[in-house]
């Protein structure tokens, strides 16, 4: 039982260890989406959040307010969708760690108690 218990331990810090690896992962995840002629570009993190917008002057002159916000939306959002597939990988990879609350709770339940022990 006690074997049991240290590797269930063990396997909790290598949950931290990759945890964190994946975290730092995700915080460096992002994706740039431009207009085709470059005026406007749009830079999305990991959690879909913009990053950062670049408008060009030339911008300004070429497209008016109502297409410029219109476009900004557009780009963020196929920078988010370009993530989607490297988010999904590595948040996979954390989901698929054990131990899991019913590997815990089960261990838990195996484990003799004082009124599991025969009076002597």
């Amino acid at each position: 039982m006690r074997d049991r218990w240290t590797r269930m331990l063990d396997e909790v810090d290598h949950q931290r260890v990759e945890l964190a690896r994946v975290a730092g992962e995700l915080d460096r995840l992002t994706a740039q989406a431009s207009t085709p002629d470059r005026l406007v570009s749009v830079t999305v993190g990991s959690r879909g959040l913009v990053r950062d917008i670049d408008i060009r002057p030339a911008a300004l002159r070429h497209y008016r307010a109502d297409q410029l916000s219109s476009t900004i939306v557009e780009l963020a959002t196929r920078a988010d969708l370009e993530l989607h597939d490297q988010r999904e990988r590595l948040l996979r990879t954390v989901s698929e760690l054990g131990p899991t609350y019913s590997d815990v709770r089960r261990s838990h339940d195996e484990a003799p108690t004082r009124r599991d022990e025969v009076p002597r």
